[in-house]
C-alpha cells in the first residue's frame, strides 16, 4: 500500500470511497478529489457528455480514471501549468471567405471573360478536391493536438479531416511590449510597427503557430492546378489569421471592450525574416506540426506571428505598414511616419 506524500492521499474513511469502480484500491489517489480538469472543455481525460432534459452538456468523467492514477501526477499538474491552447478550426464553414480571399490573391475577376472561366474552372476543381480530401496528404503531428493545453503524448496522429488546421495560442504579458519591439527574457524581436502605437496601452499578447491544409501538388493535372493548390493554401492562411484576430476579441471582451491587433508577424508590420527561429524557440510548436529545420518552417506553408490586446484601439496604423519587412533602423525615416507627424 502506497504511503501519503504531496503526490498521493487516499482517505478511505470516505463514505464515496473509492468513488470509481478500480480494480485496485491501494492505488487509487484521492489527492485531486474534485478532479481539476472538470471545467477544462479539453482536458487530458476521457470524459463523456450528457444531454440533460433542459438540453445542458454537462461533462460525465465517471469512467476516467486520470486524476486517480497515481503515476498521472506529473502530467495532470504539467496540464494546469500550461497557459497555451491549441483551437482546432474547420476551413470547410468558410468556404465563402477562402473563395473570396482566392479570387482576390489571383485577380480571377480582373481578367477577360474566356480566360476567368478556365481559370475559375481550375480554382473550383481544386477547392473541391481539397475539401474532400481526394489531394491531401495523411497529416502526422507528434502530440495530441485535438486536446487543448497540448499534453504532448508520443503519438503519430492521423488526421482524417484535411480542412481542420490546429492552431497554437500561448499568451504573454503585456510587459514584454516595448516602442519597436518584443523582449522575452534576454530576446528581443524587432517589430518597427510598435514604434507607432501607444504600447503602454497594451494589456497582453498572444503568439501563434500553424499550418495550412496540406495538399498534394504532385497529383495536381496542369501547372494552372498547381498554382491554385498553393494559392488556394495562402488564402487559408489569411483566412484564419482574419478569423483570430476576432476570436482573440472576443475572448478578452467578456467583461468589457477590448481590442485585438492585426497579426504582426516575420514579413509584415516591421517584422524581419530572422524573427521566425525566435518566436518558435517560444513555442513548442510541434504540437501542431511546425518546426524549424535549421533554414524555413516545416511545412512550407507555416506562419508564426503575434497578436496584442488592448482596451483601446491604439492598433491604427498606415496600411503600408502591413507589408513591411522591417529595417535595423526603424521608422525614423520612413516616409509614412514622417507624414504621420
Amino acid at each position: 500500500m502506497r504511503s501519503n506524500s504531496y503526490r498521493f492521499f487516499q482517505n478511505r474513511e470516505c463514505k464515496f470511497f473509492p468513488c470509481h469502480e478500480v480494480q485496485d484500491e491501494d492505488d487509487f489517489n484521492c489527492l485531486f478529489c474534485y478532479c481539476p480538469l472538470y471545467l477544462d472543455d479539453n482536458c487530458i481525460g476521457s470524459p463523456e457528455y450528457i444531454i440533460t432534459g433542459r438540453g445542458q452538456r454537462i461533462k460525465d468523467c465517471s469512467s476516467c480514471l486520470v486524476v486517480h492514477s497515481p503515476e498521472m501526477y506529473d502530467k495532470v499538474i504539467a496540464h494546469l501549468r500550461r497557459q497555451d491552447e491549441i483551437l482546432r478550426v474547420d476551413l470547410r464553414k468558410m468556404k465563402s471567405l477562402l473563395m473570396d480571399r482566392l479570387f482576390q490573391i489571383t485577380h480571377i475577376n480582373d481578367m477577360d471573360e474566356d480566360m476567368r472561366a478556365e481559370h475559375r474552372l481550375a480554382a473550383d476543381r481544386v477547392v473541391d478536391k481539397v475539401m474532400t480530401g481526394s489531394v491531401a496528404e495523411t497529416l502526422n503531428r507528434v502530440g495530441e493536438v485535438s486536446v487543448c493545453k497540448g499534453a504532448a503524448l508520443d503519438c503519430t496522429e492521423t488526421v482524417s479531416n484535411p480542412m481542420e488546421v490546429y492552431v497554437l495560442l500561448q499568451p504573454f504579458a503585456g510587459e514584454c511590449v516595448h516602442e519597436g519591439y518584443l523582449e522575452f527574457g534576454n530576446k528581443k524581436i524587432e517589430c518597427n510597427v510598435l514604434e507607432q502605437i501607444d504600447t503602454a496601452g497594451v494589456e497582453k499578447g498572444y503568439l501563434y503557430a500553424f499550418h495550412a491544409p496540406d495538399v498534394d501538388l504532385e497529383s495536381a493535372g496542369s501547372v494552372l492546378e498547381q498554382y491554385y493548390m498553393e494559392a488556394f493554401q495562402v488564402a487559408c492562411m489569411d483566412v484564419i489569421r482574419g478569423w483570430l484576430q476576432g476570436y482573440l476579441e472576443r475572448k478578452n471582451s467578456v467583461y468589457e471592450k477590448k481590442y485585438c491587433s492585426p497579426s504582426f508577424g516575420p514579413g509584415y508590420y516591421g517584422m524581419g525574416m530572422d524573427a521566425v527561429p525566435e518566436l518558435l524557440g517560444l513555442m513548442d510548436a510541434s504540437q501542431v506540426g511546425v518546426s524549424w529545420n535549421g533554414e524555413r518552417m516545416s511545412p512550407k506553408m507555416s506562419l508564426v506571428g503575434t497578436y496584442l490586446i488592448a482596451g483601446e484601439d491604439v492598433f491604427e496604423v498606415n496600411s503600408d505598414c502591413r507589408d513591411c519587412i522591417g529595417h535595423s533602423g526603424g521608422c525614423e525615416f520612413c516616409v509614412n511616419r514622417a507624414d504621420k507627424r
